[in-house]
């Protein structure tokens, strides 16, 4: 199949954004009191409906994911979306990007898993790359190990992330992914490269002017070599066997740079992957789905989903139909 890339660019004016880092925690939802109770080994027993918040390994109380299956879908087996929600890598938008999204997802009858993923703030222990990016692909392989059980297709397995977790997104489709055919644990030989990518306003560069600084420190410290940096910039990884993607993001936004995006569009572009990339002319950062009062003042930046529901149907993940 050959893939081709299309750009929706919009033209754009610039307005000043207003932030706080108090504001991100407060608009980190209650990420803080999402602890694991359930182990891995029942994951396969889920449910739609099911609140249940799994363990990736059973000696970890921090990381875990909850399971969003689709109540009547409309096919099986059924695509799936691994949510990393975004904050920096210090906190996490648990409700706005992630479990939005998973309950928007599950109405297009995909299934979707949102992430509680290692931080390195106060609020994760102070946590370094690559235990982000070890806990994320944990997830993608125990989804995969189980998705005859959970009805899922494992060859339609995606990631979708916001700000820094579209960062950890891009991080699971350029690290080795491989299965480890050598592992004691069936889950580790399983693949966890991702099928699809779904990046709204990413962090993209670690080494770039543009990078954004807290979501840097927070991933590798305040002094991580300059190998290190390189390998962490998306934009310097990209290769052919990237998976194909949809990006989105707002020209206003003052929090990720839009260069990061740009330079991620580049290698993309560079390589020959299939993507769309949506730039909006107005809008914040991290605006998830956009409040009612939000798709009123931004009725560009509000399509973005339609935008990315028809880009799934374009790469084959779901089939040809109404758009949401």
């Amino acid at each position: 199949m050959v893939w081709k890339s299309r750009s929706t660019f919009i033209s754009h004016r610039i307005l000043p954004l207003a932030g706080t880092g108090i504001a991100s925690v407060f608009l980190s939802g209650c990420f803080l009191f999402v602890q694991p109770d359930r182990s891995q080994l029942r994951i396969a027993e889920s449910r739609p409906g099911d609140a249940a918040l799994y363990r990736l390994h059973d000696d970890d109380s921090y990381s875990c994911f909850r399971i969003f299956l689709p109540e009547k879908p409309a096919y099986k087996p059924y695509p799936a979306v691994v949510i990393f929600p975004g904050g920096a890598y210090g906190v996490l938008a648990w409700e706005k990007e992630g479990l939005a999204y998973a309950e928007f997802l599950n109405r297009q009858g995909i299934a979707g898993i949102v992430v509680k993923y290692p931080l390195g703030s106060l609020f994760g222990h102070f946590a370094r790359h690559p235990a982000m990016v070890d806990a994320a692909q944990r997830v993608i392989r125990l989804i995969r190990f189980n998705a005859e059980k959970l009805q899922i297709d494992p060859n339609r397995i995606g990631v979708m992330g916001s700000s820094a977790g579209g960062h950890l997104a891009g991080l699971c489709a350029v690290w080795d992914n491989a299965g480890k055919s050598d592992s004691d644990d069936p889950v580790e030989r399983v693949s966890a490269r991702p099928d699809f990518a779904i990046l709204c306003y990413p962090v993209v560069s670690m080494s770039a002017p543009c990078t954004h600084q807290l979501s840097r420190k927070n991933l590798t410290g305040s002094d991580a070599p300059k190998e290190l940096l390189d390998k962490l910039s998306l934009e310097k990884q990209v290769t052919k066997a990237f998976p194909p993607v949809f990006l989105w993001l707002t020209l206003e936004d003052r929090t990720v740079d839009p260069e990061n995006s740009r330079l991620l569009e580049s290698a993309l572009k560079r390589n020959g992957v299939f993507y769309r990339a949506c730039y909006y002319p107005h809008g914040p950062h991290g605006m998830g789905l956009l409040t009612a009062s939000e798709r009123k003042k931004y009725p560009d930046a509000a399509r973005w989903s339609v935008e990315m529901i028809g880009f799934l149907q374009d790469a084959g993940i779901i089939p040809k139909g109404n758009r949401p």
